[in-house]
């Protein structure tokens, strides 16, 4: 069974090569078959091997024609990408990147475009956390590893005060758990953190879960399935599992969060954001007139894809600096 394509429309609104993107990707979904629902661990593992080699194939050439360095690392006993751009010039700054797929598929390799853009548009050291895949590793497992990470990035001589968290989808709710966890143990914390279109209630409460499922691309049947694999058994308030439910008033780093009008999570974003600012933190809440789930690195060299990564690149001057 194809996905429908009527389920997509595209706004009159958007540009003109965003426009024609987005018609692209339309008649992609609408000829691939939807994959079987996986039920066991191997069939998780089976369907994040066929995302992992469609992915790398996807963003090939994008990748190639932006001429970054990625190096395979251990950091903490967690595989990473240590991503350069082209022409590198050590400043001192990193981000941390903790890559999307709904918890159950991508890696630091099949998401290496994001991490990619990131690195190329910043300028900047870019590490890529491999992270354990749900649901091998659920979330209490995958925090410690970013954890981990960070804390040898620490140990190995970087300053926090120029070091950023960045995260996508799935990624974002880890990003945004792990600078509470940070707080919470006593770890230099970031300066400050990137979120593109973050879930970040788990158990799904938010109005454009409901209003906006009809016209995104993202399958509410299979957003549960992976929140049960990530997050089996948990307390869906716990702020480790849905950062939303955190206590900022105690605090938190600076945050640019981008999303766009035509996604199920667009309430998630526009929630965290509210949270943040009723505690007294920094927030910056950026919406996408048209834009799908994730369209920054979909749409990079669309305007909108452009003004967003410029923005990023804005966010990280001011606070890494």
């Amino acid at each position: 069974m194809n996905i429908d394509a009527a389920r997509f429309p595209i706004a009159a609104s958007v540009s003109p090569e965003a426009r024609i993107k987005l018609e692209g990707i339309r008649a992609f979904l609408s000829n691939i078959p939807q994959p079987p629902v996986p039920e066991t661990v191997e069939d998780f593992d089976a369907a994040a091997a066929r995302a992992e080699v469609f992915s790398e194939q996807l963003g090939k050439a994008a990748i190639d024609a932006l001429g970054i360095v990625a190096t395979e690392r251990m950091l903490g006993g967690v595989a990473t990408l240590d991503i350069l751009p082209k022409d590198y010039a050590d400043d001192g700054s990193i981000i941390v990147y903790v890559h999307g797929g709904g918890f159950v598929t991508g890696s630091a390799r099949a998401n290496l475009l994001s991490g990619a853009l990131a690195a190329a548009t910043s300028g900047r050291r870019v590490v890529s956390v491999d992270y354990t895949l749900a649901p091998r590793g659920t979330w209490d497992v995958i925090l410690d590893q970013v954890v981990a990470v960070w804390t040898a990035l620490l140990d190995a001589g970087a300053d926090h005060s120029k070091m950023g968290l960045f995260g996508d989808s799935a990624g974002g709710c880890i990003v945004a758990a792990t600078a509470l966890l940070l707080r919470d143990r006593n770890i230099a914390p970031p300066a400050g953190v990137i979120m593109l279109s973050p879930v970040v209630d788990l158990s799904g409460e938010g109005d454009t879960t409901v209003t906006l499922a009809p016209v995104d691309y993202l399958d509410s049947t299979v957003r549960l399935l992976a929140r049960n694999a990530y997050a089996p058994n948990a307390d869906l308030t716990d702020p480790l599992v849905s950062p939303l439910f955190g206590d900022f008033a105690k605090g938190y780093p600076p945050v640019l969060i981008q999303v766009g009008t035509r996604e199920m999570l667009l309430s998630d974003s526009v929630r965290l954001h509210r949270a943040l600012r009723a505690a007294g933190r920094s927030s910056r809440l950026e919406v996408y007139e048209g834009m799908p789930h994730v369209f920054q690195s979909l749409l990079a060299d669309a305007p909108e894809g452009r003004e967003a990564w410029a923005e990023m690149a804005a966010f990280w001057t001011d606070h890494l600096t």
